[in-house]
């Protein structure tokens, strides 16, 4: 599938397949991962993956209840490293760049996800501390993402969009 097609048909997957995951395309989605662009090419983040039922039961409840966490049969862990980003570029890289990093860090592996075949959904962490806690994070790591991913179990229909004309403006 082209890059603009995998763009256009990817869809957040609520519902998945308990099915395993082979190595080969979880390697493929973290290399993909970690091929996303970061300021000054930092690459300030650090992500596991969370196969134990025990842990994605947990995960789940700190997420809202949200169920596709315990169906999936890997859990993606986005995180942010801010003093990575600060390094270079003080506070605006504790507070924005390593954010916007992770983010398009996110915004890759949903896309290869999709282009593999599988699905997945993006769950921003809301309950920081106790996913942190929980997964054992060295201090200063912040999870800003769970990405649950497996073979989808349901086909949405695309969501409604504003359209770009109404939310942009061209200045000349």
């Amino acid at each position: 599938m082209s890059p603009i097609e995998c763009i256009l048909t990817r869809r957040s997957i609520r519902s998945l397949c308990p099915d395993p995951i082979p190595q080969e395309h979880i390697e493929t989605m973290l290399t993909c991962l970690e091929a996303a662009p970061s300021a000054g090419n930092l690459q300030p983040w650090s992500f596991l993956l969370v196969k134990s039922p025990q842990l994605k039961e947990e995960l789940c409840r700190l997420s809202f209840d949200q169920q596709v966490v315990k169906q999936a049969p890997v859990v993606f862990v986005i995180c942010a490293v801010p003093e990575q980003s600060a390094v270079q570029y003080g506070d605006v890289g504790r507070h924005l760049f390593c954010i916007q990093d992770t983010a398009a860090a996110v915004q890759n592996l949903l896309l290869a996800v999709h282009a593999l075949g599988y699905g997945a959904v993006w769950i921003g962490v809301v309950r920081e501390k106790e996913v942190a806690d929980l997964l054992g994070l060295e201090e200063g790591v912040r999870p800003v993402a769970l990405v649950p991913v497996g073979l989808p179990n349901e086909k949405p229909q695309p969501m409604q969009r504003r359209g770009w004309r109404h939310v942009t403006r061209i200045l000349e």
